[in-house]
């Protein structure tokens, strides 16, 4: 017996979330519902509830600002070998677009990245996740091999969780990587200021250029002593 509430109750498929790849590609090639006239009698209520319930965004000064921006990065940290290459970070009030203007970069990003490598549906070229409550470096890791669908046990230590995460991602050639809610990093605390030095080291590591977003990152627990 399925709950009322489950998705097979009522006929829908399994969501997957943006944050795993087949949940993210989705998002990518997502076709919006069409609008029809009112009075069409073809306007089933489930598609009528479909189209109303899919917000169209819109390009804002904004969201062009920040597109302009991460471009000029990918071309800076193109050629870097070594080192934490340039980032980027989205901040701002909470319910102001963030998350909403991340996930538009990083669609833009992928599907100009087809464009340029046709017929190699193995690549990776965005990866986005989001920063687990309290989360130690060994779950922010892990929420990348999540994403990728790499299989995860509870042996598997971080530095062995890390090092084949990062070996993937340089293999299916990831040059853009989305981390939302970076808020949730206490600094101030020790597995916060732990899990943002596994960032840092992310970002070495990997040749990616690395874009957040955090809800005003300029104040502590976040900034520390900034």
């Amino acid at each position: 017996m399925v709950s009322p509430l489950s998705n097979d109750a009522v006929g829908f498929a399994p969501l997957v979330p943006p944050t795993a790849w087949q949940g993210w590609d989705a998002f990518v090639h997502r076709a919006p519902a069409p609008a029809r006239d009112a009075d069409d009698p073809a306007w089933s209520q489930a598609e009528r509830e479909d189209y109303h319930s899919e917000l169209a965004v819109m390009r804002t000064p904004a969201m062009d600002s920040v597109f302009t921006a991460v471009r000029r990065l990918l071309l800076v940290n193109r050629c870097q070998q070594a080192g934490a290459r340039r980032g980027w970070i989205i901040s701002g009030p909470a319910a102001t677009g963030k998350t909403t203007t991340m996930m538009a970069l990083g669609r833009s990003f992928q599907l100009a990245d087809a464009r340029q490598h046709p017929g190699q549906a193995e690549r990776r070229p965005v990866l986005f996740i989001s920063v687990p409550p309290a989360a130690t470096p060994k779950m922010l890791v892990s929420e990348f091999a999540r994403f990728l669908g790499m299989p995860i046990t509870d042996r598997l230590s971080q530095t062995q969780i890390t090092s084949a995460v990062c070996d993937l991602l340089c293999e299916l050639g990831t040059q853009l990587v989305l981390i939302d809610d970076v808020h949730l990093l206490d600094t101030q605390r020790r597995a916060g200021a732990e899990t943002s030095d596994q960032l840092k080291y992310l970002g070495e590591r990997i040749p990616a250029t690395f874009v957040y977003s955090a809800i005003d990152v300029e104040v502590p627990p976040l900034c520390g002593s900034c």
